[in-house]
């Protein structure tokens, strides 16, 4: 996971990684000016140097074979703690020399703890996100509650990787796989922090975003016990204990009764409650939930007789947890944070298309050099000019 909050280091430059995107059947990954760039940039990022737009790159390059980056791969372990007292009882992990991980999850049949190789990569892309918006990883001070709002744009970013990926139901898995391994993590409950309503409908609209995918999953007739998506049981039950911890920080704790699907069925669902759902479908499908340490605990406080859509209403059109409304309505009532934050500290300027939600306004590759100079605690741009340059490159920094 990222890197907790350290204390400052003299330079980032000398702590800094670097490392190109593999292009192997590819042309060079370089920057967007590039007429051999692989894929075109994704609009949400700035213009110029970013290093959220590169490590973003990096995943759809190593991603961009189907069958390699939708097949299923083992973890020896959880790469957060998962009800044990010590860490250091846990079995060691070498990174697949002699442990289960990146194994082909076909040849562990009996093996809870897999990952898509894309739900993987995307995972472990948040890293260098999140490291992209810790101003302690770069010697600086910006503002109260960078990190926070920074977790808040990550966040965010996965949300909008879930909507643009509405046609491909297995890269939608990836964006869930990432955000459920994501948010059992205490850095991603920085966001937390972040004041008003904000955490709160972020939260409810990560709730959608999920029962949108079990509802396209029941539409591609995926949801069962023997179901192509073999960690399906795995990740309900993470998002099962999403809800729990958002409870412990006072979040989900409330919402209004709506219509889950046309209001001619008469089915309602109390968004805030999405675990019920998630419970509702495994009984359903008979999908066995397991993972989380406390499973027992989660299913009985997720009790209760409650409505899933009607099969002959569930389809894309009708969207029967009304994700996309929602989430017109989140960017209306949210979208700007991020800009407001970066210019009101006097940290940013960000371009005039910044999208709504998301982008890479918190992360401090975007900024000048002279901004970074001004927030730094020795005056110097925290970036050498070498680390810019391959930024330029489309390399991937990552600190720490």
């Amino acid at each position: 996971m990222p890197p907790k909050r350290a204390a400052p280091a003299s330079s980032a430059a000398s702590r800094a990684k670097r490392s190109r995107p593999s292009t192997e059947g590819t042309n060079d990954a370089g920057n967007t000016e590039n007429e051999n760039m692989p894929f075109p940039r994704n609009k949400r990022w700035s213009a110029a140097i970013s290093g959220s737009a590169n490590a973003d790159m990096e995943y759809r390059i190593a991603t961009r074979d189907p069958a390699e980056a939708y097949s299923f791969v083992c973890l020896c372990q959880t790469p957060f703690p998962n009800g044990e007292k010590k860490r250091d009882k846990r079995p060691k992990c070498d990174g697949g020399v002699t442990c289960l991980c990146n194994k082909p999850a076909a040849e562990h049949p009996n093996h809870l703890w897999i990952l898509s190789f894309a739900g993987k990569r995307k995972f472990h892309a948040q890293d260098v996100h999140c490291e992209l918006r810790c101003p302690d990883n770069f010697g600086m001070y910006t503002f109260n509650k960078h990190v926070a709002y920074g977790i808040l744009e990550v966040l965010q970013n996965l949300i909008l990787d879930f909507e643009e990926a509405a046609d491909n139901y297995r890269e939608r898995w990836a964006v869930c796989e990432a955000l459920a391994f994501f948010l059992k993590s205490s850095d991603a409950m920085d966001v937390t922090r972040v004041g008003g309503d904000t955490v709160d409908e972020t939260f409810l609209i990560i709730g959608r975003l999920f029962m949108t995918m079990l509802a396209q999953l029941q539409r591609e007739n995926l949801l069962s016990s023997d179901s192509e998506i073999k960690n399906l049981g795995l990740i309900m039950a993470l998002f099962m204990d999403f809800a729990r911890l958002a409870r412990q920080c006072s979040q989900l704790t409330r919402s209004n009764k709506q219509s889950l699907g046309p209001a001619k069925d008469k089915r309602k669902w109390f968004p805030h409650a999405f675990d019920n759902q998630i419970l509702a479908y495994a009984g359903e499908y008979n999908i066995e939930l397991a993972g989380p340490h406390n499973m027992e605990e989660l299913e009985e406080k997720a009790g209760g007789t409650v409505d899933l859509p009607l099969p002959a209403s569930n389809t894309a059109k009708t969207d029967p947890f009304a994700f996309t409304k929602n989430l017109t309505r989140y960017k209306k009532e949210q979208g700007g944070l991020s800009v407001w934050m970066a210019l009101s500290s006097g940290c940013h300027t960000p371009s005039g298309d910044s999208p709504p939600i998301g982008g890479d306004n918190l992360d401090i590759t975007t900024w000048s050099s002279e901004k970074r100079k001004e927030k730094s605690f020795d005056d110097k741009d925290p970036l050498s000019k070498e680390m810019i340059e391959a930024l330029a490159e489309g390399m991937v920094i990552t600190l720490g």
